[in-house]
């Protein structure tokens, strides 16, 4: 009896056979019939290596349920399969060693990169016939017709012979009409917000943080032929959902949606709270005072009222859930902009702000995950203009709040859903191009700030790089349906794209939607919208490009990377035409000392010399010091601009982008300290948390120059890049 006590106890071995895991008993697990079925001369029933799909739901147990029924286990036994063990099919160290090697074979780290280069060598009909085309870990299938001896055996019906096995080979798929979209595959969360780089990364998808505080939403879409959303930043699946989903994401646990009536305490304050974002908000929100004239009075907030009216005392049912967004976003921005300026009407506490806030943001965020999942597709099929309004409006509130991963997030979505349903109708109305508009306006200025990018090139990206940018090759642009990363030029020939002075066509403008062509739009609206010409983004949109592919080019060039003279050459002059653009756009602004007197004259001089220098810091990487001229042009436009405002009796604040951007090169005392004024005095009106990002920067900025000016080093000064590179912070002023 002791010695039995001292046996140390059998292990528990994963993989054993059917049999012995029935008779529960050790398998040694020797193939293909193990052991101990020898010994004991029964039949080895083989072993089971089967990929399941693990369900949330448990499930019934079938040994219990056929007793009940009156059946023998056994019986049960042989017409079901047993229950495998869970374990992972790799290694921890493998699936590391994976991705990094998969990330190693992409062109600069991106997937939509990879695919426009197999995309192009495709259509070089000057390419060999022989041999595939691979870049990374894609290539192209290999559609050499297969000889008649080799095919199949077709029955007399038609239908695919029988294989060896006894299956039925699957018939050629029908050929999709509809032209693909190369958008990349769901991620799940990530660790910071240098991996998400527009989800376009391999690191987004095999770079996964455990900790929870870092579980961070991304876009989705299913397939080309059923188009499924599952929102960026739209929070929670619900523990009900099932675990063999192939369509789940990761994203931070939420509490589940309740549509059937929303919180009483957000319905009881939302006349107050849609009034107050139509008298007060959205003169603070927008880039320059425009009145009447704003697509939220004329697109958000009707659309709210209506949905208000709809789910009160109309008690409409079936209302949708991209109308509903719309609504609960605009009540959240609204208690948001109330419990950040107390002082403006004190209605109710700070706290009671606070608690509607969190409560319509809640409701907007599972309404918005609800809409992207179940509106796209018939008989739940939403309008895209209520789709799109609601995640301009969900996106406006992230920037408001400082949320920076999930404004990238809904960022991607927008784009995601405008190409899917907006660009490909073939007439777009007005009220979509005004959606389209802020999309753009949104996008381009975030894109301005956003360096938090992988630029480390790979073999391939060199490679795609010099065979784009070739003089020899006749380049011809073509709409590119893929994401856009921001992280590439689009080769045309003789740079046409920067033409400013010549007029660019309909069909090319209205698809044109981050303005990689700066040629002039009749049909334009930003003069409407934002007060601004569409040059003056097209031209940030351009510059922002030039910047991110020079800086993946500079890192190309330290690690001895080999790029071919002629692309050099190529990107040199371009660089030197898009300076001659910003330039004399600015030339042209300065020239009108006065204006028209209006606060939108005022800051367009002012956005306009801050293009100047954002071209110079990112691209030329000049010192500060030959950039204080156009520094004092912009503080003298912000003082004449906050004079204009109180003289139209406008409450401002406008956009902090142009005081960003000279704040972080002024190097004297007396500017630093107007700069420093104008930005404070711009967070004590709207509370707005970019205010606050755009001072903790410029102030870091200014105490690492001066450290670098006192020890006379002669290395690079330290800018507004590398303080948001090193914080992870993406400052945004749109």
């Amino acid at each position: 009896m002791a010695a039995t006590r001292s046996r140390p106890r059998r292990s528990h071995a994963l993989g054993g056979c059917r049999t012995c895991r029935r008779r529960h008993v050790k398998c040694d697990q020797k193939r293909p019939a193990c052991l101990t079925c020898r010994a004991l001369g029964v039949t080895c029933e083989g072993f089971s290596d089967e990929v399941r799909w693990m369900s949330s739901k448990k499930q019934p147990n079938t040994r219990q349920a056929a007793a009940a029924a009156g059946e023998k286990p056994a019986d049960v036994d042989k017409q079901q399969s047993p229950i495998s063990t869970r374990r992972h099919l790799y290694t921890e160290q493998s699936r590391v060693s994976m991705s990094a090697a998969l990330a190693a074979d992409l062109p600069s780290g991106s997937i939509d990169t990879s695919l426009a280069e197999i995309d192009a060598r495709s259509k070089d009909q000057r390419r060999s016939t022989n041999g595939a085309i691979v870049v990374g870990p894609f290539s192209v299938l290999d559609m050499t017709p297969v000889s008649c001896s080799e095919a199949h055996p077709r029955t007399a019906d038609g239908v695919e012979g029988v294989g060896e096995q006894g299956h039925v080979q699957p018939a050629t798929p029908p050929v999709n009409d509809m032209p693909p979209l190369a958008l990349s595959p769901s991620s799940t969360m990530i660790e910071s917000l240098a991996q998400m780089d527009d989800f376009l990364h391999w690191s987004d998808l095999f770079d996964l943080g455990p900790d929870p505080l870092h579980l961070t939403p991304h876009p989705f879409l299913e397939s080309v032929d059923g188009f499924d959303f599952a929102m960026a930043s739209t929070f929670a699946q619900e523990d009900t959902m099932e675990h063999n989903d192939p369509r789940r994401i990761m994203t931070p646990q939420q509490s589940p949606l309740d549509t059937s009536w929303p919180p009483a305490d957000v319905m009881a304050d939302a006349p107050f709270l849609l009034k107050h974002f139509q008298d007060n908000v959205i003169a603070q929100m927008m880039a320059m005072p425009l009145g009447e004239k704003s697509p939220w009075k004329i697109l958000n907030v009707p659309a709210a009222v209506l949905a208000y009216s709809d789910l009160t005392f109309l008690r409409t049912q079936n209302i949708s859930h991209a109308r509903l967004t719309n609504l609960y976003s605009l009540l959240a921005y609204s208690a948001y902009h109330l419990a950040s300026n107390p002082d403006v009407i004190n209605t109710n506490s700070v706290e009671h702000w606070k608690m509607v806030t969190e409560q319509a943001h809640r409701q907007a965020k599972d309404h918005m995950q609800m809409s992207l999942k179940h509106e796209i597709h018939q008989p739940k099929k939403a309008k895209y203009k209520d789709q799109l309004m609601a995640i301009c409006g969900m996106t406006a509130f992230a920037i408001l709040c400082g949320q920076q991963k999930d404004a990238r997030c809904y960022m991607i979505d927008a784009e995601r859903l405008l190409r899917l349903r907006g660009l490909s109708k073939p007439k777009i109305s007005q009220k979509a191009r005004l959606l389209h508009h802020i999309y753009t306006w949104i996008r381009i200025v975030g894109e301005s700030t956003y360096v938090l990018h992988d630029y480390s090139p790979s073999s391939s990206f060199i490679e795609s790089f010099n065979r784009h940018f070739r003089t020899d090759q006749n380049t011809v642009s073509h709409r590119n349906p893929r994401l856009d990363d921001f992280l590439h030029l689009q080769p045309r020939q003789s740079d046409s794209d920067l033409d400013i002075d010549q007029p660019k066509d309909n069909e090319v403008a209205l698809h044109d939607i981050h303005l990689q062509d700066s040629r002039q739009f009749p049909g334009t609206l930003y003069n409407q919208i934002y007060g601004i010409p569409e040059t003056w983004l097209s031209l940030v949109s351009q510059t922002t490009r030039m910047a991110n592919v020079l800086d993946s080019l500079r890192i190309a060039r330290r690690t001895h990377k080999n790029l071919s003279a002629e692309a050099w050459d190529t990107i040199h002059r371009r660089r030197i035409r898009l300076e001659n653009m910003v330039c004399s756009f600015d030339l042209n602004h300065a020239r009108d000392t006065n204006g028209d007197g209006s606060p939108n004259s005022y800051m367009l001089r002012a956005l306009s010399s801050a293009l100047v220098i954002f071209f110079h810091r990112r691209i030329r990487q000049v010192h500060p010091a030959m950039l204080q001229g156009h520094v004092d042009s912009i503080i003298t436009s912000l003082e004449n601009f906050d004079n204009a405002l109180e003289q139209c009796q406008n409450p401002g604040p406008g956009t902090a982008w142009p005081a960003f951007i000279a704040g972080c090169e002024a190097v004297t005392a007396s500017r630093r300290e107007a700069i420093l004024r104008w930005v404070e005095k711009g967070h004590a009106q709207c509370g707005f948390i970019a205010f606050t990002r755009a001072r903790e920067v410029i102030l870091e900025v200014w105490k690492r120059q001066d450290e670098h000016l006192a020890a006379r080093r002669g290395d690079d000064i330290p800018t507004w890049v590398e303080v948001a590179k090193e914080w992870q912070l993406w400052p945004i002023f749109c």
